[in-house]
């Protein structure tokens, strides 16, 4: 069986596997492209050209509050099973040979298949193909993409079989930027300003939160998570914009460290990779 899907751009790259799949892309412009089954024991990867404008991962406007009953949402976007403590985010699983089998939602249009393709494009050409989106096809596990309500993954790997949700709802998070920082979160990545060396680069100002949302602040013990020994990184795409969860405009989050204070109008609004999320990517995964 043949299934059409239209995308603006992609690239060709086979490795080896026994999922048993190949998705073949030919493109020039934009076609129709036509992915279809095959016995090769090869899987393709999700590869496009960076052609979609990122945009800012946090304030975005239209998300519904999560209503799932089987997690709770913590520091903002990230999904816990119920009854499972934080302290276990440090012992993160990683996806197995950094290859993540993915499933995308028939929800989302051909277009905003593509934001999501180029975001896992994104992701494995800064790491040289060391981590590696691919169709689900048999494999026992899978990262599915879907329209839940609000933007939200599980940290890490967190399933042997079956299914593991991440939520983009339809259209507000489908942004390149937003999808990124998503993904991030799946591969193991937690928010750069819930780093337990936080105080000594951001001044968090709690006055200016707004009531029930103070948790998305919280710092990390050592404990807790590994910066795997990097600096802070007020470029990261894991950081909270200024005035995130402002009850009245003003900053909820100020750069204090000498000589970076005008860093605080560009905290948390890069909507792409940087230079130590990448770092960090790396090492998590031995590339």
């Amino acid at each position: 069986m043949e299934h059409k899907i239209v995308i603006l751009l992609a690239v060709v790259h086979l490795f080896g596997s026994n999922f048993g799949y190949v998705h073949d892309y030919r493109l020039s412009g934009v076609v129709d492209v036509t992915l279809s089954k095959s016995t090769s024991n090869n899987i393709t990867e999700l590869q496009t050209a960076p052609i979609i404008t990122a945009a800012n991962p946090f304030g975005l406007p239209g998300i519904s509050e999560n209503t799932r009953k089987d997690i709770i949402i913590v520091d903002g976007d990230v999904a816990s099973p119920v009854g499972q403590p934080r302290t276990l985010f440090k012992s993160t699983q990683r996806w197995p040979r950094g290859i993540v089998p993915v499933e995308l939602d028939n929800a989302y249009s051909n277009n905003q298949k593509n934001i999501i393709i180029t975001a896992m494009s994104k992701i494995s050409e800064a790491t040289n193909n060391c981590i590696r989106f691919v169709w689900r096809g048999n494999n026992p596990y899978w990262l599915r993409i879907h329209p839940g309500n609000g933007c939200w993954s599980y940290l890490g790997k967190i399933v042997n079989n079956g299914r593991q949700d991440l939520s983009l709802q339809n259209p507000a998070c489908v942004h390149e930027g937003t999808v990124i920082h998503e993904l991030l979160h799946a591969l193991g990545h937690v928010h750069e300003h819930n780093r337990p060396d936080r105080d000594a680069w951001v001044r968090i100002n709690w006055g200016n939160i707004s009531p029930g949302t103070q948790s998305n602040f919280n710092k990390y013990s050592a404990g807790e998570v590994d910066t795997f020994n990097y600096p802070y990184d007020y470029g990261s795409i894991m950081h909270y914009h200024s005035t995130a969860f402002s009850k009245n405009g003003h900053r909820t989050i100020e750069t204090i460290r000498p000589g970076f204070e005008n860093y605080v109008n560009s905290i948390g609004r890069s909507g792409r990779l940087a230079g130590w999320d990448i770092e960090k990517l790396k090492k998590r995964y031995g590339c």
